[in-house]
């Protein structure tokens, strides 16, 4: 079965991957965009797949709702991989709340049968389901709360998808992203933080995409991680994965 997904912050390090991941496996994509040309630059010169693609050259948080209403509405899901550029004029200057008022938005705006995927971080806690903050990693998430509003705005839209499941949501939540040239599929998924969250673990943003493109194609992985807030992070080559 064709599905078709939405993806804002569709040229980001993540989304872009997504985008790609998707058209490679014969799906449809709306890309949401600032740019047609920086979009097409970010994937394989290939018409074929580019055929299934269409790109809505816009801001998300400059769209009317009726417009979003009318983006979503044949869509299976909807993910968002919408981040703050980590410059001073990103963190501090723009829209403090961008990926929390952008979840709100697109959620109200799709269709009841339409499933939303958020890309979100480790550093934000799942209460009740990871296990409690050293003091130390309390006190660091603390500062960051106060000195950092992307990370604040992190913890507003998990509290707003926590509060609400009326609709069909994931948070996918990966530990210190790196960039890689391709997915490995090497790459352990939990529903809790099994570890200190300034450890030294990695996981490649292809990983994070193809996880995501697998909640998108397979059923069962969906319902697994309904109303949850999976962790995924990469293994080494010679550990068998636990997805």
């Amino acid at each position: 079965m064709t599905i078709k997904v939405l993806v804002v912050g569709a040229t980001g390090a993540t989304g872009k991957h997504v985008v790609q991941m998707m058209l490679d496996a014969g799906h449809e994509v709306v890309a949401i965009a600032r740019s047609k040309e920086s979009m097409l630059q970010k994937l394989k010169d290939d018409k074929a797949s580019h055929d299934k693609l269409e790109i809505r050259e816009a801001s998300i948080m400059e769209m009317k709702q009726e417009e979003l209403v009318e983006v979503t509405k044949d869509c299976n899901f909807v993910v968002s991989c919408l981040g703050h550029n980590m410059s001073f004029k990103g963190m501090y200057l723009q829209d403090r709340k961008l990926v929390t008022e952008a979840a709100k938005r697109l959620t109200k705006a799709m269709p009841s049968s339409c499933k939303f995927i958020l890309m979100g971080s480790d550093g934000v806690a799942h209460h009740g389901v990871d296990p409690p903050r050293s003091n130390l990693e309390g006190f660091i998430i603390f500062m960051l709360r106060y000195l950092v509003p992307p990370h604040a705005d992190n913890e507003g839209v998990a509290a707003y998808l926590l509060g609400d499941t009326s609709f069909d949501w994931v948070t996918v939540r990966p530990t210190n992203l790196v960039n890689e040239e391709e997915a490995t599929g090497k790459y352990n998924v939990t529903e809790k933080v099994e570890v200190s969250l300034f450890g030294d673990q990695t996981v490649s943003r292809n990983n994070v995409a193809h996880f995501m493109v697998e909640l998108m194609t397979k059923k069962e992985t969906f319902s697994k991680y309904l109303h949850k807030m999976p962790v995924v992070v990469d293994i080494p080559e010679d550990k068998p994965s636990t997805k």
